[in-house]
């Protein structure tokens, strides 16, 4: 039961937290922000992940409650599938390349990073 308490509590955050980002930033092709989105998201949820449990005295419920709740709907496979097609029907065959690769590349590099400097963090013992 706490669990759930906790990924909704986060998950408030997380949805308010996207929302206020996609209000702040106003660029003409607003799916840029998903990507942003998405390597933050990438990278935090391996330092959650990685990290926390090794440093603080947190609980299972508090790293299921960041990581599913504030980091999952902080970020969005649907949205940037939404956004994939819409540009694909527009006809925007090197944009959806670009963004795809772009989301992909940059996701797996600021998960890598996340990973690697939660590492350096950890004590010697825990690594």
């Amino acid at each position: 039961m706490k669990k759930i308490f906790y990924i909704a509590l986060f998950a408030a955050i997380g949805g308010g937290s996207r929302e206020a980002l996609n209000l702040l930033v106003s660029w003409p092709q607003h799916f840029w922000i998903t990507v942003i989105i998405n390597v933050t998201g990438a990278f935090l949820l391996s330092l959650i992940t990685t990290l926390l449990p090794a440093r603080l005295p947190v609980s299972d419920a508090v790293i299921t409650g960041l990581s599913v709740g504030l980091i999952g709907s902080f970020t969005t496979f649907s949205t940037f599938t939404l956004e994939t097609l819409t540009l694909w029907q527009q006809g925007q065959t090197s944009l959806v390349l670009t963004y795809v690769g772009t989301s992909l590349g940059l996701g797996l590099l600021a998960g890598l990073a996340g990973n690697l400097l939660s590492q350096h963090w950890l004590p010697k013992e825990a690594a």
